[in-house]
């Protein structure tokens, strides 16, 4: 067994919206594990120090601003130099689940089904902890039903600024509690940049980076298949949205219609119900609603996370837009609202 350290900090996140991920932050500052294994995908961002493993018998060390990826059932010991310690945020990714995302990530039409809740965390010998498991997965399109090819890693360290930044922005929602579709829009773009930029071709099913263009679907079918997705956002304004609806509705891929729609409105699906929860919130404001009120009425989960969300999207606290910034020009001066 591993020992416990004397000087450590250890986090887990197992969010209900994400069953085919577990999130872990972690900082140690003496060895703390000794070989094991994981039965899901490791992919971590050192954020602090350096760390030295064995993997299938070869060394390697990472340093902060690397990112580590290690493939189910490969045996390893990721623990800080000597004398020094390691940070790290750790995602464990359900195998199937990734698999699944390879070969059905390149077709446009690929249906997705509604997600269900069911388990799919397994236990982690090192941690004590649950992990995606690969037996008991949700989310996957009907036509990729048959077992999928799991993906091999080109290096397991890699230093990559743009899939970092994705696997952050999925750390900050899934830790600051985004939405149910920021969350799961944040998985698929990061799953598929690390199957794009740091995995080999998928052996019989194509390589996961020769992906459909957006640009190849008819123009009327494009302007159709985007107006019934933001229709269907504007009706579900302040409701959870699945990203499987929206790619069922469209007749797309979750992948083809993220790239799809971000090409036609310069916004992600989660983001775009942002902004109309945005104009929504505006309007209760301005009509006098308190503004408890109005963030439970435009779907955010406490007053707190909707005046922070509308204070980096407007430049301005719901209190200092309800009341039109009187005092402000008063001085000679406009409150600002982006």
């Amino acid at each position: 067994m591993s020992r416990t350290p004397r000087h450590a900090a250890v986090r887990f996140w197992r969010d209900p919206d994400l069953p085919e991920v577990e999130v872990r932050r972690s900082s140690y500052n003496e060895e703390t594990f000794r070989r094991h294994t994981h039965a899901a995908y490791s992919i971590g961002i050192m954020d602090g120090g350096a760390a030295s493993f064995m993997l299938e018998g070869a060394p390697h060390r990472a340093v902060a601003g690397q990112l580590v990826l290690i493939e189910p059932d490969r045996v390893h010991a990721c623990n800080p130099d000597r004398d020094t310690f390691f940070a790290y945020r750790m995602f464990y990714v359900d195998p199937q689940w990734l698999a699944e995302l390879a070969v059905c990530a390149e077709g446009p039409e690929a249906p997705a089904p509604a997600r269900t809740q069911a388990e799919s965390f397994g236990q982690s010998e090192s941690a004590g902890q649950g992990e995606p498991g690969a037996s008991d997965i949700s989310g996957a399109p009907d036509a990729c039903a048959n077992p999928a090819p799991l993906p091999r890693f080109r290096a397991p360290v890699v230093d990559c600024a743009q899939s970092t930044a994705a696997w952050s922005a999925l750390y900050d929602a899934v830790s600051r509690g985004g939405s149910m579709l920021e969350k799961q829009s944040l998985l698929v773009q990061a799953a598929e940049l690390l199957l794009a930029r740091h995995c080999l071709p998928v052996t019989g099913a194509g390589s996961a980076t020769n992906l459909t263009d957006p640009a190849d679907v008819p123009p009327l079918e494009t302007t159709a298949i985007i107006e019934a997705v933001r229709s269907h956002l504007r009706d579900h304004m302040a409701d959870p949205v699945r990203l499987d609806d929206l790619a069922r509705l469209a007749g797309r891929s979750r992948c083809h219609l993220l790239r799809m729609f971000q090409q036609a409105t310069g916004l992600p699906p989660h983001a775009y119900q942002t902004q109309l929860r945005m104009e929504a919130a505006k309007g209760l404001l301005a009509a006098g609603h308190a503004i408890s009120h109005v963030a439970a009425e435009t779907g955010f989960s406490d007053q707190s996370h909707f005046s922070r969300v509308f204070r980096d999207l407007t430049g301005a606290t719901p209190r200092q837009y309800q009341q039109g910034g009187a005092d402000d020009r008063q001085a000679g001066t406009t409150t600002a609202d982006a």
